[in-house]
């Protein structure tokens, strides 16, 4: 107990800082419209909001939809390079890491992610200005054990973020699809301590939970999944429920919009979203 009040001492200071911006800026937060406040509403209950690209009816979508087509057959090419000469991969022995591309800086993306009633949505939940981090355009592959984001974590960015993931094919349990604890089963992590135990997601590397593991914790009948057709959006706030991409038998291929207050708890965090960390093989 004294080690985790030694750890939270020094950061009094910057969450006092951090409630007075909150209530100062609750007065200048958009009007958002009672379709829109549902999501907001849904958000700070639940911890996720779904829908879908064509509920949302954001203009830019065909724009997007297309650049994404474009860029996964960008991947493809890539893919078919970098597994070449390797043997059983997915494998415990030889793992398949997700292949990741950075299309932050793509026209059809950053329009889409920057949609002022996105934004709007966004800053009502999130609660002070808000910064558009960027987009990850993803595939996530089979494997016999779970690698990376399949054990269950916490995103580290920031107190209070949005991740927007747009499935761009159909998702169903065999592929993996978005999984988390809601809101109101959290206590039951608190409880147990498991924040002593699980460092969250950081830029350097991942660590967390296997399903065996969360499951002595938080029994599995009150685990969410999230399957859903070509289209479908999982809104989330990654720091306040334990998530995971479910483990998969099939490949996926996702959007991850992510957006966090202009000033992060974490920067160093969020520039993987922007810095080409995950560069694109190919140009459009």
């Amino acid at each position: 107990m004294l080690n985790q009040l030694h750890k939270y001492i020094p950061r009094i200071p910057s969450e006092l800082v951090y409630r007075r911006e909150l209530m100062c800026h609750s007065r200048k937060l958009p009007v958002l419209s009672p379709q829109d406040k549902i999501i907001v509403d849904t958000l700070r209950q639940e911890g996720v909001f779904i829908t879908s690209l064509q509920n949302l009816g954001i203009s830019k979508t065909p724009m997007l939809l297309q650049a994404a087509a474009s860029q996964l057959s960008n991947m493809e090419v890539a893919l078919e390079a970098k597994i070449q000469n390797q043997q059983n991969l997915g494998s415990v022995e030889n793992p398949a890491y997700p292949q990741i591309f950075t299309v932050t800086d793509l026209p059809d993306f950053s329009n889409w992610g920057s949609e002022q009633r996105l934004l709007n949505i966004i800053e009502n939940y999130i609660g002070l200005p808000i910064a558009f981090q960027g987009v990850h355009l993803r595939r996530d592959f089979a494997n016999e054990a779970a690698v990376t984001t399949e054990l269950w974590h916490l995103d580290a960015e920031d107190r209070r973020m949005v991740k927007a993931i747009i499935y761009l094919n159909d998702v169903s349990e065999e592929h993996g699809p978005f999984e988390y604890i809601p809101k109101s089963q959290m206590s039951l992590l608190r409880e147990m301590q498991i924040r002593s135990k699980i460092v969250p997601k950081t830029a350097k590397g991942l660590v967390g939970l296997n399903d065996a593991e969360i499951e002595k914790i938080v029994p599995k009948s009150l685990w969410k999944s999230c399957p859903g057709k070509a289209g479908s959006i999982v809104i989330a706030d990654p720091r306040a429920i334990f998530h995971h991409g479910k483990s998969r038998k099939q490949s996926r291929s996702t959007l991850f919009f992510v957006y966090t207050a202009k000033n992060p708890l974490r920067p160093e965090c969020c520039k993987q979203y922007s810095d080409r960390t995950f560069a694109r093989v190919l140009p459009v």
